[in-house]
């Protein structure tokens, strides 16, 4: 028995195989490709307005930064100003006190040198008093007159030393009045 080679199954025109079988649960094939490019998009625009919010406020922290560093320095600036006017201030006040505070020692040692040569003129009439009565009253005023003498002397340098004192004062006056 002659035994014939087996033939291909007879080709019938139509369109090629549809590629593989569906999948049980009716999903369509997956083609690589297009997913992988469609997410990498997606992740570099994410990426990118990251990115770009980061880039803004970075300049706009850095911005504001200096803005707050030239505030502080243009307030630094005002202050040291302020200090300087203050400092002469007090060095103005301190020499106007200095002025006072000479004027009122001179002051009070003129007042207290007048007193003292008030006191020594009453001190001296009492005695001249004293002296006159003895010679109304017919008494030795010798040994009063020594002490007399002696009053005045000492009236004369009272005053003297109290018009010293009060020339002090007018000067000390004057003085603080020209500054």
């Amino acid at each position: 028995m002659a035994t014939t080679p087996p033939q291909p199954p007879p080709t019938t025109p139509g369109p090629p195989p549809a590629g593989p079988p569906p999948t049980p649960g009716g999903a369509p094939p997956k083609r690589g490709g297009t997913n992988v490019f469609l997410i990498t998009t997606i992740v570099l625009a994410v990426v990118a307005v990251i990115l770009l919010v980061f880039g803004i406020f970075s300049f706009v922290g850095k911005s504001s930064a200096d803005d707050d560093k030239d505030k502080a320095q243009k307030e630094l600036t005002s202050t040291k100003k302020e200090l300087d006017k203050t400092k002469a201030e007090l060095g103005t006040s301190r020499g106007a006190g200095e002025l006072l505070g000479d004027l009122v020692r001179t002051g009070a040692k003129s007042a207290d040198d007048l007193k003292a040569c008030t006191d020594s003129g009453r001190a001296l009439q009492n005695q001249a008093i004293e002296v006159l009565n003895a010679a109304q009253a017919g008494t030795d005023v010798n040994p009063r007159i020594d002490g007399l003498n002696a009053a005045i002397n000492q009236n004369e340098n009272l005053c003297n030393s109290s018009r010293q004192s009060y020339q002090d004062f007018v000067d000390a006056l004057n003085e603080l009045q020209s500054k």
